[in-house]
């Protein structure tokens, strides 16, 4: 996964302007807070038909990370 393509998805998603977000951007900069996490790996989950387990996505501070995430499992 691309890091615009996934940008665009929670931008979509979440109705909010992606503008400035950079792959060093945090979650909670975005205001994303715990029940967003849910909702965005719900989708993700849905859309990409995979699972994300909790002590996985512990580990995911960034969207960077995130998109790095997706990656490898996408492979």
């Amino acid at each position: 996964m691309k890091f615009n393509e996934f940008l665009d998805f929670i931008g979509k998603e979440f109705d909010f302007d992606t503008e400035g977000v950079e792959e060093n951007t945090t979650f909670a900069d975005i205001n994303f807070d715990e029940i967003d996490m849910i909702e965005l790996v719900m989708s993700v989950e849905d859309k990409y038909h995979l699972e994300i387990p909790d002590e996985e996505l512990k580990k995911i501070i960034t969207i960077g990370d995130f998109v790095d995430f997706m990656d490898e499992k996408l492979q």
